[in-house]
């Protein structure tokens, strides 16, 4: 199956000259929404991370070493990460979004932090179609399932959503999943796999709005919703690496 590349959104970053008037236009109108509801989330996380004194959300998991194994490489999207056959070595952290107790269900969480060059992915859970993967999905206790970034990021081909899929679905964090791509509500298309090796959890903070894949950049709209949450987070908690 072929990646479908679709027009690149009339809010990418990238879409008119950096620091044009008409670009700090459509820059500031789609922050707008953004900038109301990333407000909400700030004093939201940055509230609860005063009252944890740790991460507001995903408190407790496990982290790991990773390798990331492109094997259908799409040179096309214009992400050198994703551009070449090539192994990728990498950090990644699984966690339950509010770190409910079992059996309450809650949202499933993956973090990854690739080594070279520094960039960080979110995933969480969340259906796979045209609707479903911009959903989250509560999951019971010791479940897996499918998981997106569930907010795209603009590129050359377009919004560039990514999703990650267990091959195995109960029990511990599975040690294996397959990465895919997709633009917009477009099909998913298979890049390759990620083996996991798990440890315990330790201090690690992943923020994919100072570390942005290259190739990548965050839509004003996006930004402008998430970067409020990360600040009041990182003032309000403890310091992690």
């Amino acid at each position: 199956m072929s990646l479908q590349l679709t027009p690149r959104p009339t809010d990418a970053p990238a879409a008119l000259p950096a620091g044009s008037p008409t670009t700090r236009a459509v820059n500031g109108l789609a922050a707008v929404p953004g900038a109301l509801g990333g407000a909400v989330l700030g004093l939201t996380f940055g509230a609860a991370a005063l009252v944890r004194r740790t991460k507001p959300l995903h408190p407790v998991g496990q982290v790991g070493t990773a390798v990331l194994e492109v094997t259908d490489p799409l040179p096309e999207l214009g992400v050198p990460l994703l551009s070449e056959r090539r192994s990728h070595t990498c950090l990644v952290r699984w966690s339950r979004a509010a770190g409910l107790p079992a059996p309450l269900p809650d949202v499933e969480g993956f973090a990854i932090r690739f080594d070279d060059p520094t960039a960080d992915l979110l995933f969480a859970s969340t259906g796979t179609g045209p609707v479903g993967r911009f959903l989250l999905v509560p999951r019971g206790h010791r479940s897996h399932g499918p998981q997106t970034t569930l907010l795209p990021v603009a590129s050359d081909a377009g919004a560039l959503m990514f999703r990650l899929t267990p091959e195995a679905g109960t029990g511990a964090p599975p040690t294996r999943f397959t990465l895919a791509v997709a633009t917009g509500t477009g099909d998913w298309v298979s890049v390759g796999s990620l083996d996991c090796v798990w440890g315990p959890d330790r201090p690690t903070r992943f923020d994919p709005v100072e570390h942005v894949l290259p190739g990548t950049a965050q839509y004003p709209v996006v930004r402008a919703l998430r970067e409020p949450a990360y600040f009041l987070a990182r003032r309000g908690a403890t310091p992690r690496t």
